[in-house]
């Protein structure tokens, strides 16, 4: 079996998506610093000065947010055993510019290991692309957009914002 983040619960709601799970075939341990590693497949990678400095993370922490480069970034997870939990709020999704549509994907990221996709895949329920749908979430600052999980083709978790910007 490919080591994965196995999803069993998904909650957005409150300007937050709160998701739970459990890490299958991969050593997870208490000590480990694990984090919710999120990635624009529409951003671009930051600049080579900034990728030069080999601290993409810190760097990106002490910019200001609207300045923070988009393409990426992480939240904290809490770990019990293997079962682990990751609050997303809403805010960093949405940079001062939002794009007319973008697509994020979830990792549980840890020095040392490799990234484990976020997924639901052994509950026999295959094509969760077209049956499983979440609620969508507004922000209206600093841009009005719709935020929703889903099921890629995959059925691994990723989450779709669209821009609303002119609709209020």
């Amino acid at each position: 079996m490919t080591p994965h983040a196995e999803v069993s619960e998904v909650w957005p709601r409150d300007g937050r998506i709160v998701i739970r799970g459990e890490i299958v075939a991969a050593s997870a341990t208490a000590k480990a610093r694990w984090r919710l590693r999120l990635t624009s497949r529409e951003r671009k990678r930051p600049p080579a000065r900034v990728r030069a400095l080999g601290k993409m993370r810190s760097l990106a922490e002490a910019l200001s947010p609207a300045a923070r480069p988009r393409g990426r970034f992480t939240v904290p997870v809490t770990l019990e055993g293997t079962k682990f939990e990751a609050v997303l709020p809403l805010e960093p999704l949405v940079p001062a510019k939002a794009l007319p549509r973008e697509h994020w994907d979830l990792h549980l990221v840890t020095s040392g290991e490799r990234p484990l996709r976020l997924g639901r895949h052994l509950d026999d329920m295959p094509g969760k692309k077209r049956i499983v749908t979440f609620p969508r979430q507004t922000v209206d600052e600093p841009s009005r957009v719709s935020i929703r999980p889903y099921y890629t083709d995959g059925d691994n978790l990723s989450i779709r914002c669209l821009s609303r910007d002119g609709e209020r």
